[in-house]
This record gives C-alpha cells, structure tokens and sequence, in this order.
C-alpha cells in the first residue's frame, strides 16, 4: 500500500509519495521502504506522473514502463495533461514486450483459477445434509447455475464498460479464451460434473465482468500532473489500470483536477486517504460514518417507543408515526453535516491552499504524507505507509524540480 497526494494552486502544482511497498509471497508479507512512485514524464517539460497500489503491470515493474516512454517521448509534448494520459495509454496498448498473448492468457486463468475455487467451496457450504452423493451432486448443479445466473443478471445494463471493450462480443471472448476456462474447470471442478450450461455461464460471467470496470485483484493507479503546453493552470488526471487481456487494456479514467478561475485551490490524496480526508473534513472518514449509522439507529429506537407508547391509547396517531419515512430526517441531517464540513473546514482549507506559495504547498504535501505514516506507526495496523518521502515542485516556468528525492547512489 501508499500514500501519494497532489496539491494545487494557480502557482503551481506539488506532487509526494511515500517509499513503502509490500512484497507477498506464500503467507508471508514484508514491506521495503525503497520504492520508487513519483516521476517525470518529461525531461522537457512540467509534467510528471505518480503511482499507487501495485508497482508492476504485468509482472513488469511500472518504474521500467515509465522510463521507457520517457525516452521514446524526447521532447515532444502536448496541449493538455490529459493528452499526456492519452499517449500513455497508446504507448502501452502499443508494446506487447511485457504482454505477451501467453501472459495474458496465464494472468486470466490465474484469476479464474482464484475466484472459482471461492465459488465452489461457498457451494459447498450450502449443500443439503442426509443426501446420497448422487443427489448432492444434482443439488450442487442447481445452486452453482442459480447463483451464476443471479450474478449474471446483475450486469444487465451495465454502463460502467471499459474504453477498450465497448465492442468486445462474448463470441470474441469464447473463441481467446474457452480453452482456457475449460482448463480451469476441469482442474477446479475435478470429480464433480458440471454440465454444458454451468460452463457457458461461467464463461458469460467472467465476459460481463472483465469488460467492466469491477476490478478485482493487482491494480494500479497512475496519476498525471503538471502543465499542457496551452494550460497556464496546472491539472491532475488519473486512471486505474489492471491488465491486458485479449490484447485489450482493462483501464478506466478514474479522477481529474484542473484550477481555474472558479478552482483556486486543490488537494488530491490517493490511495490511503483517511488521515488527508480527516485534515480536509475535520473529521475521521469512519466517525463520520458512523454519526449517520448512530443517528438512524436512534430515530428508528425512538419511533419504536413513541408507537409503544401510544399503542392502545391513540391507534390512529400510533399508526402515523410507524408509517413515516425516517429518510427524511437523515437525508436532512447528513446534508446539514455536510454543509458544516464544508462551512468549518473545507473551503477555508482549500482557501488557504489557494493563496500558498510553491515552497508552502510542498512543504504541506509532504506534512500530509508523514501524518499518515505516524497514524500507521502509531496505531496496531501494518505499516503500510513510510520511508523517504519524495516531493516534486511542478510550475509553468521552472518546470519539474525535485523538492526531496531520495538516491540509491551517492
């Protein structure tokens, strides 16, 4: 896990990463605090690019992706930040050294590999006691069928498909990879039958799901930001990544920032964000949450006794009140909390952010990174967060400057 986090104004924009990576393997965890999440884009221009959550794609450190593109890149440059993203994207839907069709195929069957063995076992738990064996393997039929189609109805409608896959039919999907699943299944499902429909409609499910945007597993956040050519204001877009499957790239826009003249002012935390959010809002993300679950709890405890109460001595009254709708009332408290958060905290934040120099935002950037290092120091969670922090300092004239960096070299 990580911390990274932009900070912008109409001076500029700062961007920092904390070090920590956890490296898993077997049941074990370790976490290094050398890694490397934060970089420039360009030798030539103000643009650089952080990363979150995974630090390979593919099995391939991003650190390596990255580089090479600044290379190929040289002193080109664009309009936008987003068309910075952009031709990101097309240099990595362009190279296929590190997403060979073999990986490809292996990375999905790993996944299915994963989530099938889920499957089963939790059909297992609900199979029938005092059956003959014949008979639970007719019942496991029909609850494995029922809870795939369930699962396969719920993406009726979709509308959250990937960019890469909005014309990606589930014939095109069968003819790269039902050799695959059938793999799987036979080594999954092993002495238990399953019929032609339970294995089309795995295949249809794992169609609707890796076309959409419910990623699950190794992912990657990408952060961009700095200054297009045409922008005097800096910006910051980010997307999700997860894989190339079928030679398509499973990647979805995910967030973007651009200070203006009705935006002075910017923080944008990623990854581990509670601490940064609790220094925005004034308030920890999980007390937060749990003011509105209490207050609904009371309200829904305190109808129950006001009808209680009023239970044979005035029906009609009693009647009323069990049949209000207490949305109502928490809609109204959460838009009033809200507003508060807001009028208290929010917008001076982001007022004084607006008016910060340079050298003030880096410093208030890297502050946030180590809060949320000394919360995970100091609290029984792992420590997920730590070592050096690197901090960059991206403005229209200077360009890309390094704040603090930390070296593996003297």
């Amino acid at each position: 896990m990580t911390a990274v986090i932009g900070i912008l104004n109409k001076h500029g924009v700062t961007m920092a990463a904390d070090s920590a990576v956890t490296v898993t393997g077997g049941n074990q965890k370790k976490i290094y605090n050398t890694a490397n999440k934060l970089f420039t884009l360009s030798k030539h221009h103000p643009i650089g690019i952080m990363i979150y959550s995974s630090s390979t794609f593919m099995s391939t450190p991003w650190e390596i992706i990255i580089k090479l593109y600044r290379k190929e890149l040289k002193d080109k440059s664009f309009d936008t930040v987003v068309e910075y993203k952009d031709d990101f994207l097309k240099f990595l839907k362009g190279k296929d050294f590190y997403t060979t069709p073999e990986h490809q195929l292996l990375n999905l069957k790993q996944f299915l590999y994963w989530q099938l063995d889920i499957l089963k076992d939790r059909m297992i738990e609900k199979l029938s006691d005092d059956k003959t064996e014949e008979e639970l393997l007719v019942e496991f039929q029909e609850i494995i069928l029922e809870d795939l189609q369930n699962n396969i109805e719920s993406y009726n409608g979709a509308t959250n498909i990937l960019n890469d896959f909005a014309d990606y039919t589930l014939e095109n999907f069968k003819e790269y990879a039902e050799e695959g699943i059938k793999e799987v299944t036979d080594t999954i499902f092993d002495g238990i039958a399953i019929n032609d429909d339970i294995f089309n409609a795995i295949v249809e499910l794992y169609y609707n799901h890796l076309k959409t945007t419910n990623f699950i597993g190794i992912t990657t956040g990408i952060v961009f930001g700095g200054y297009g050519e045409k922008e005097i204001y800096p910006s910051m877009v980010s997307i999700q990544i997860a894989e190339v499957l079928d030679n398509r790239l499973r990647y979805y826009d995910f967030d973007n920032c651009e200070i203006s003249d009705n935006n002075n002012g910017a923080i944008m935390p990623y990854a581990q964000t509670d601490v940064i959010n609790m220094f925005i809002k004034g308030i920890d993300p999980e007390i937060d949450y749990t003011y509105i679950t209490v207050f609904k709890k009371l309200l829904a405890d305190y109808t129950t006794t006001i009808v209680g109460l009023l239970n044979g001595e005035n029906d009609e009254l009693a009647q009323k009140i069990n049949g209000f709708d207490l949305s109502i009332l928490t809609t109204e408290f959460e838009k009033q909390l809200n507003q508060l958060k807001r009028e208290k905290q929010v917008s001076p934040t982001l007022d004084t952010v607006a008016i910060l120099s340079k050298e003030d935002l880096a410093e208030m950037a890297e502050s946030l990174i180590y809060l949320t290092y000394l919360k995970r120091r100091i609290s029984s969670t792992e420590e997920s967060v730590g070592g050096p922090i690197d901090v960059a300092i991206i403005s229209k004239g200077d360009g890309f400057i390094w704040k603090k960096r930390k070296h593996y070299f003297e």
